[in-house]
């Protein structure tokens, strides 16, 4: 049984703790300073400080739920995407276990008030947590212990890359949270072989993930898959569209025949500094990045078809707004309000009258 839990929800009914920064002279600026740099805007890319901490945690709501994100600092990932620069934060060295655990546990800490409104735990480390190359499987196990020690929690998303699911393996962790399904969250990114291999390097076959796709139904499991938009930078609007409804067709068909639950999370790719995906894009000339509302009218039409979608707006504190959709000229600040409705289960259709009245939108 772990001991993240008792050691760490204890409650310090002695504690005299203070606000480390100086307070603003005015409640309302608190609340702002606070939601800055503790709620959903503080800064994704940043990298630990400590071994004994993670990368980065939120409390958010995901398709109408709230999901705790916790991205744990472990040995950085033995793949190097062209696309991705996010595991260059992570150790090159090998992170004890118990030193993992103790991340979980001071986010846990931090979130001791809410931990009666989680609905689910989203684990990542910016790699695969099930390649024990990069986190000890005991780690992993605590860790899942201490979630179903989470009395509401009904779903446990782990991210991997599917060569590391083994079917017995997944069903062993749900033994340890009898309340959670477990879910794996990976990246597909992309139906096209030519894109996967030639500009994301992604180095993981159609046949290969349709293997790991049968373990994971093996298991009994979930699967929440990543789907690129605009994956090929010289990609038209037009084709990007096209290319990101086939990728999610296949994913929903092969599901399908699986008998395996289904979600996307349709991300718009971005320009992550110093990738070798950007250096091309912006070596070829004329890159545009997605029109949000391009992607907005895939989501819309595959949740319209019964695929639960969730749109990612997030640049992962990895690019700036030239090398993202809101460089584009269909894109205004409002159209985060509406995206931000459609996931959390507020919005099934997009009011695109109310939309291009306002002027957002326009092409």
């Amino acid at each position: 049984m772990s001991d993240i839990l008792p050691s760490l929800l204890v409650e310090r009914r002695t504690s005299t703790e203070q606000p480390k920064d100086p307070a603003p002279r005015d409640l309302a600026s608190q609340v702002d300073d606070l939601y800055d740099r503790f709620g959903q805007r503080k800064d994704m890319g940043a990298a630990s400080q400590a071994p004994n901490l993670p990368h980065y945690f939120l409390l958010r709501t995901f398709l109408g739920q709230n999901d705790l994100l916790v991205i744990l600092n472990t040995k950085r990932c033995r793949y190097q995407c062209a696309f991705c620069t996010l595991p260059a934060k992570s150790s090159k060295s090998w992170i004890p276990d118990a030193q993992v655990t103790a991340q979980f546990g001071h986010v846990v800490h931090e979130l001791k008030h809410a931990l009666s409104v989680i609905d689910r735990v989203t684990l990542s480390n910016e790699g695969s947590i099930l390649d024990e190359a990069t986190v000890g499987r005991s780690a992993v196990d605590e860790i899942v212990t201490a979630i179903g020690r989470m009395r509401r929690v009904r779903r446990i998303e782990i991210e991997t890359r599917l060569e590391f699911v083994d079917s017995g393996r997944l069903r062993d962790l749900g033994k340890l949270a009898r309340r959670a399904g477990i879910g794996i969250l990976t990246g597909f990114e992309t139906v096209s072989e030519p894109i996967r291999e030639r500009h994301l390097k992604k180095r993981e076959s159609l046949t290969a993930f349709l293997s790991g796709l049968d373990r994971v139904a093996e298991a009994g499991a979930s699967l929440t898959a990543y789907v690129l938009f605009k994956p090929d930078p010289a990609m038209t609007d037009e084709e990007a569209v096209l290319e990101a409804k086939a990728s999610i067709g296949f994913l929903a068909r092969e599901c399908a025949d699986r008998e395996l639950p289904l979600a996307v999370r349709l991300n718009p790719m971005y320009l992550a500094t110093g990738s070798r995906w950007a250096r091309t894009a912006e070596t070829g000339g004329g890159y545009l990045p997605p029109r949000l509302t391009d992607v907005m009218r895939v989501a819309e039409e595959q949740a319209a078809n019964g695929v639960p979608i969730y749109v990612g707006l997030s640049t992962e504190g990895l690019a700036g707004e030239e090398g993202s959709y809101a460089r584009r000229e269909d894109y205004s600040p409002s159209l985060v309000r509406y995206v931000k409705q459609f996931n959390d289960g507020g919005l099934a259709r997009f009011p695109w009258d109310e939309i291009l009245a306002a002027g957002a939108g326009a092409r």
